[in-house]
């Protein structure tokens, strides 16, 4: 398991759904923090493109994770936000902040 060299930033944001609404989370992870959520992160299939494709009232989601070891992207939808992205996602929600979505 890797350690981060500086503080990580992980930003999800979900769009779509009936009201097309786009509503982002943000939570910066401090070295000393990183420990718990690295194995979280390398759980997620990065490099694996998304299975589904976007359908009317579904939810689409983007997730980011940058810091100098860790640069990561990944836009998601519904069906494919499952397993350890929905553990990543779910925890970023939780002890994360609201954003604005940009």
């Amino acid at each position: 398991m890797s350690q981060p060299a500086e503080p990580l930033t992980i930003v999800v944001v979900r769009s779509g759904g009936f009201a097309g609404l786009r509503r982002a989370w943000r939570v910066e992870i401090a070295n000393q923090d990183a420990g718990d959520w690295m194995p979280l992160i390398e759980a997620c299939p990065w490099e694996q493109p998304a299975a589904s494709a976007p359908g009317a009232d579904r939810f689409s989601w983007e997730v980011a994770v940058a810091g100098s070891s860790c640069d990561r992207r990944a836009s998601l939808g519904e069906s494919d936000a499952a397993g350890p992205w929905r553990e990543l996602i779910e925890r970023v929600r939780t002890d994360g902040e609201s954003v604005p979505a940009t």
